[in-house]
């Protein structure tokens, strides 16, 4: 008996939806508004598979929704006296009340329990929804139709060349692509890319640091842009300067042999016209005994700027023609 009775509640489900379906006469247009947002995915659902629609619709007052018409989760549809094989899983609906309209807002989410030896059409069902105007006297019930979506079924295996058992498991999901190779790629490709860059910014920087971050006239230009303009600030940048010299030739270096400081590195015949300005300067500071006063400050700043210029021959960067000064020696 118990059997007897779920079968016979079956049967009324069943007929219920036959119903809604087909008997209710349908809402007046412009009284229901719909908004769809569909899956992405249309093509190669295998069994399994799960697909979800956001579906909104208001309703116009004085027209009510009755609850009991939303989709039921588990039924199973029917198409042509046949089994559709697709299911709806779950259902969760929003209902907000506004002034002049109520707003449902449904996410339906289906599952495939269809397969075929061949690709096939298939389609979300229909859904249908019953709305009624309560102040009618008659309180004559009407229904609207969600549109089904279609979609295509996908075979699990080769029809003909393999057995499906042999091909793969019972339930297969999406075949995702694999992005950890492209990813990987991307990042080499990026630390390839920036450490090219570092190295066009160095080759082509006038602030280059490397090689001879150490090197002699990169000390003594450290050292010279720190001192203050006073008298002894402006020998001790003579004697150092000098001193730098000398250690890259290995000898003492004056204005007429200048050739050996080419000979150990050609680009200095770049700043010729300074360097035999710094002679000038330094036979002006440390031999001329007259009482007529320097400007140290100004021979100071020219230092700097001249030391600098040594720095950058030392690292064999190329020295605007027009940043060098001389003159300064009167």
């Amino acid at each position: 008996m118990k059997y007897l009775i779920s079968f016979w509640m079956l049967l009324l489900s069943t007929s219920s939806f036959a119903l809604d379906a087909q008997e209710w006469p349908d809402i007046k247009e412009g009284i229901v508004s719909i908004k769809i947002k569909e899956p992405l995915q249309q093509v190669g659902y295998t069994i399994g598979d799960k697909s979800s629609r956001h579906i909104e619709i208001t309703i116009k007052k004085p027209y009510v929704l009755i609850k009991e018409s939303l989709p039921i989760p588990g039924y199973e549809r029917k198409y042509k006296g046949q089994d559709l094989g697709i299911i709806l899983d779950t259902m969760e609906h929003v209902l907000k009340e506004g002034k002049t309209s109520t707003t449902l807002t449904l996410d339906l989410t289906y599952q495939i329990f269809s397969n075929n030896v061949v690709a096939k059409p298939g389609f979300l069902p229909a859904e249908y929804i019953r709305v009624l105007n309560p102040n009618s006297p008659e309180k004559k019930v009407f229904k609207y139709r969600i549109p089904e979506r279609r979609i295509a079924i996908s075979p699990l295996s080769i029809f003909g060349n393999v057995k499906i058992e042999e091909d793969m498991s019972p339930l297969r999901g999406v075949i995702l692509i694999d992005e950890a190779g492209p990813i990987k790629t991307l990042k080499i490709s990026g630390i390839i890319a920036l450490l090219s860059l570092i190295g066009l910014l160095y080759i082509y920087s006038q602030y280059a640091w490397l090689p001879n971050a150490r090197g002699v006239f990169a000390r003594t230009h450290r050292t010279i842009s720190k001192l203050k303009a006073t008298p002894a600030s402006v020998e001790k940048a003579m004697t150092d300067m000098h001193r730098a010299f000398d250690l890259v030739t290995g000898k003492t270096l004056f204005k007429d042999t200048l050739s050996l400081l080419y000979a150990k590195n050609n680009s200095f015949e770049n700043i010729d016209s300074e360097l035999r300005e710094f002679f000038k300067l330094s036979t002006l500071v440390f031999f001329n005994a007259s009482s007529k006063k320097h400007d140290h400050e100004a021979i100071l700043k020219w230092l700097k700027n001249f030391s600098k210029h040594c720095r950058d021959c030392e690292r064999k960067l190329i020295v605007d023609k027009s940043s060098l000064v001389v003159g300064i020696a009167k």
